[in-house]
């Protein structure tokens, strides 16, 4: 049933969208980032992903890198308000009633949950019974169920939920259908998401234009497609995002950053791509910064490695991790619809690693919200280079593109008699962001 994501597609689109000036580049921004996962929402993953869909979530992850990078190495102001014709106070109520509709609709659906929103239970459990986490034997009648494939950190911050409501190993096909715990997750991830969006719009701007910025963030992720999507079916991709936009959040504190960025990158391994970025922040007291940043990045993965490194060490912990990850069946993925260009995947992955490093030292000198689109921009690269690709991997770089790009427009309140008195000029004027660096 593919009509509700096409139905969020449209409340993503419409606050944002201008009837006197329908070529603004964020329309089509919006929607890109609405195209680049729809095909593979509309099938199982038993099917054979048509050359059509995988040829246009290729071309949309293709324009968003260039878009996101030019937008972070040059940037500019946008065209007009970032909400042109609907009142702070209809958005903040739209809002209300979108939330409350998407965690009902999650609590009451009964779509089994899927696999990986189970495998993170499993792991919390046997976490807290004290096993091994990453063992080398899968004690499940599925094959589906892999609680050892990601980060420490992600099983970690399961660890309440499933204690709260338990599951336990082994399991079978039913598990699926009965994992309260793993919806109960993803509400609780995306509802913390939204509090950070709003936080982080707040922060950029003052008053009431910080309030209108954290609203249309919000509206964003609440409405995009792909969030719902993980929301209803217990994905585990939110809270990778909410690590990433909690270490943006705290770009003031290099320590601080650090830490979060390490616990991002310890849940996934995705988000480890941001630490060249964010190590050095705005660029201010460069090698301070670095050096507090990789202080704090190095003890947090340590201390999250270690007491569950398996007894095989960090080879089998790769074999467990980004071993199986690599080895998964790649239905969705461009290099597994068209083999013969395998070849290139490790030129790809090569230039993915050059593009971070370079984002360390170049510009020299970005504000946040240039952090915010150059990060996006190189996790984009490196999901155009993984072996295996889904929809819901658009949600670990979608915040930082919502916030690069509505940053640049103007988030003053929509007002009919306000615009008939400013002059035509400063209708659109770009109010600059300051945030205090280190």
């Amino acid at each position: 049933m593919i009509f509700p994501w096409y139905l969020f597609g449209l409340l993503f689109l419409l606050p944002f969208i201008d009837p006197r000036r329908p070529f603004r580049l964020l329309h089509l921004d919006l929607l890109v980032l609405v195209a680049a996962g729809l095909g593979p929402l509309t099938l199982n993953v038993t099917d054979d992903q048509p050359a059509g869909s995988v040829v246009l979530t290729l071309v949309s992850l293709g324009y968003l890198l260039a878009r996101l990078l030019h937008g972070g190495f040059r940037p500019r102001g946008g065209s007009g308000r970032l909400v042109p014709l609907l009142p702070a106070t209809w958005l903040l109520v739209a809002l209300v009633l979108l939330v409350g509709f998407r965690v009902g609709y999650a609590l009451m659906d009964r779509q089994p949950v899927t696999d990986v929103g189970v495998a993170g239970l499993l792991g919390a459990d046997r976490i807290a019974e004290g096993r091994e986490l990453y063992d080398t034997t899968l004690d499940s009648a599925s094959p589906f169920a892999h609680p050892d494939s990601y980060g420490p950190a992600l099983y970690l911050l399961y660890v309440p939920v499933e204690q709260a409501f338990p599951i336990d190993e082994p399991v079978d096909e039913s598990v699926f259908e009965d994992a309260v715990g793993a919806r109960v997750a993803a509400i609780t991830f995306d509802l913390l998401m939204l509090l950070a969006l709003f936080a982080l719009g707040r922060q950029w701007r003052a008053g009431a234009q910080g309030r209108l910025l954290g609203l249309g963030l919000a509206w964003a992720w609440a409405s995009f497609p792909y969030s719902m999507f993980q929301l209803r079916y217990g994905f585990n991709d939110t809270l990778v995002a909410l690590l990433v936009v909690a270490a943006l959040l705290a770009l003031r504190l290099p320590a601080g950053r650090g830490a979060l960025t390490a616990l991002a990158a310890s849940t996934k391994f995705a988000p480890a791509v941001l630490a060249p970025l964010m190590a050095t922040g705005t660029g201010e007291r460069r090698s301070r910064s670095a050096l507090l940043f990789t202080g704090a990045f190095a003890a947090v993965s340590l201390a999250l490695l270690v007491p569950l490194l398996p007894d095989g060490g960090i080879s089998e912990f790769w074999d467990r991790t980004l071993g199986y990850q690599q080895g998964r069946p790649a239905w969705s993925s461009f290099w597994a619809r068209f083999p013969g260009l395998d070849w290139l995947r490790p030129l790809a992955q090569a230039c993915v690693v050059a593009l971070a490093l370079l984002l360390a030292f170049v510009p020299r000198r970005r504000s946040p919200e240039q952090m915010a689109l150059l990060g996006a921009g190189v996790m984009v690269a490196l999901e155009l280079s993984m072996t295996h690709w889904f929809s819901t991997y658009l949600l670990w770089f979608a915040p930082l593109a919502f916030a690069g790009l509505f940053a640049h427009h103007d988030c003053r309140e929509w007002s009919r008699a306000g615009e008939r008195d400013l002059p035509f000029e400063d209708r659109h004027r770009v109010e600059p962001i300051h945030v205090r660096s280190p």
